[in-house]
């Protein structure tokens, strides 16, 4: 009896034992292992002293941890909650609350809160669906049409609203219902190109303005903390470094798409079925009209600023009220119709410019890189290439879309404007385009929330990766073609 006894108490335990191994070995848990022991270690053997004070690397090792919950802990711990766990590290490293908290009240969150509840009055008021299914109706249905359609239709999107989130939860299900259409089986060669077109015009086009992305307001953020950057990013400042490698970049990415992965048979489909699911939706409503007026004002005033001087923030509250006063925005909606999860997050994010600023590692950080720098500024095209590579190697490991790598790089943009006539503003543009590649999955969270919104696979794993290439490509002939322009309009010297 006490030998059965002795096996089913061994057996129990090495149910368990086998259990937490099995638990402990699954790729998530092993990441963010991986990130917590890099993490201890420059808190603990503190490698940069003392170059680098002991609150310099408790910064580093609670970044460094909070990546990994970023990365990997996304299915257990919303990114608002991580992003609270760098802050009570922060605070335990001695540094004040006004610098750990300063990206909660920096302008760029606030641009950015009022400009998501512009992408809620667009899905809610049915406007967004209204002008994409307008646009596709105008065609004869062709992969050709269609493929202009997600051009013109990205574009009109990230004129109103900067939120990835809405204008993915907008067009693809559009698309989806395209593919329907059309009779067109889901996982083939022409589903994953129409698919593909759309996802990419709705992520690439809106860079190209300071609020047609998140890039925009985050680059506010990030350099309005960092001295020798303030004041550097205006609409128009941003629209002549930006707008035209933004738009470069996507007819490359666009057609390059339409050259290798556009079937060769046509489509057999009538315009009017399309004309039909525009009919559908009625006629325009107050609340579209009213939703339409005001986001076209407002980008407007937005991209004149140097003309009327409004500031940016009052530019956007005054829309918001607006919204509010007409009904389009309640006080009910205002809870849940954006994602505090996600500005919880970004406002962390933003005041790590500062935090690094008091903290010494900026200031470390210029002076270990900056012979590194000497040596590859001395050629604009060289450095500039050699950062796109290392980024886009460097986004295999950081899947959170360089959002906290991108203020370890601050500190070096105002040494190469000063000492080697580079606009800051051209090195975020290398920013933008690595932080929006996509090769596999898990490095574009856009890419996991349009395949939960299509609620099927909307593109085999080969076909995304193809596409992944095709951008990394187009990627390189763009920043070929964009360093000439920014020669031509002073931004290189």
């Amino acid at each position: 009896m006490a030998v059965e006894s002795q096996r089913l108490k061994t057996q129990f335990l090495a149910g368990i034992t086998l259990n937490i191994l099995q638990n402990i070995l699954k790729p998530r848990i092993l990441g963010i292992l991986f990130f917590a022991a890099i993490a201890l270690f420059f808190a603990l053997v503190r490698p940069f002293a003392p170059a680098l004070g002991v609150q310099g690397h408790v910064v580093i090792s609670s970044v460094l941890f909070t990546v990994g919950l970023w990365i990997f802990g996304s299915k257990w711990v919303p990114l608002s909650v991580a992003s609270a766990v760098m802050l009570l590290l922060f605070l335990t490293s001695g540094l004040k609350y006004n610098v750990v908290f300063t990206g909660f009240t920096s302008r760029a969150l606030w641009i950015l809160i009022p400009a998501l509840y512009f992408g809620f009055a667009l899905s809610k008021t049915g406007l967004g669906k209204r002008l994409a299914y307008m646009v596709i109706s105008f065609f004869k249905p062709s992969y050709l049409t269609l493929t202009i359609s997600w051009v013109i239709i990205g574009i009109l999107l990230s004129v109103l609203t900067p939120s990835i989130s809405v204008r993915i939860a907008i067009v693809i299900p559009i698309a989806v219902a395209t593919l329907e259409i059309c009779k067109i089986k889901g996982g083939t060669t022409g589903a994953s190109f129409l698919m593909l077109a759309a996802w990419g015009m709705v992520i690439i086009p809106g860079s190209g303005w300071v609020t047609g992305a998140l890039w925009g307001p985050l680059a506010i953020a990030y350099f309005d903390a960092t001295p020798g950057l303030q004041g550097i990013i205006t609409s128009g400042s941003w629209l002549k470094a930006l707008l035209f490698p933004s738009l470069l970049l996507s007819v490359l990415f666009i057609l390059a798409l339409y050259i290798f992965m556009k079937p060769r048979e046509e489509l057999k489909v009538n315009r009017e079925k399309f004309k039909e699911e525009y009919r559908a939706l009625g006629p325009m409503s107050f609340a579209e009209k009213a939703t339409l007026v005001i986001l076209v004002i407002t980008f407007t005033l937005l991209v004149t600023t140097q003309l009327h001087h409004l500031p940016d923030v009052a530019i956007v509250l005054g829309a918001f009220a607006l919204l509010a006063v007409l009904g389009v925005i309640r006080a009910k909606d205002i809870g849940p119709a954006i994602s505090w999860d996600l500005v919880i997050f970004l406002g962390a994010v933003m005041g790590l410019g500062t935090v690094f600023q008091e903290s010494g590692l900026s200031s470390f950080l210029s002076n270990s890189l900056a012979p590194v720098i000497g040596i590859l500024a001395v050629n604009p095209w060289l450095i500039l290439f050699v950062a796109l590579g290392f980024l886009f190697i460097w986004r295999f490991l950081d899947a959170a879309q360089l959002y906290a790598t991108i203020p370890f790089l601050l500190p070096l943009l105002p040494i190469l404007a000063s000492n080697y006539g580079i606009h800051p503003l051209v090195v975020y543009a290398v920013f933008i385009i690595t932080g929006n590649c996509f090769f596999l999955a898990y490095q574009q969270p856009f890419v996991v929330l349009a395949e939960s919104v299509a609620g099927r696979t909307v593109w085999p794993r080969n076909h995304l990766l193809k596409a992944g290439v095709i951008y990394f490509a187009v990627s390189l002939i763009s920043l070929a073609m964009s360093i000439p322009y920014w020669i031509l309009v002073g931004f290189i010297k």
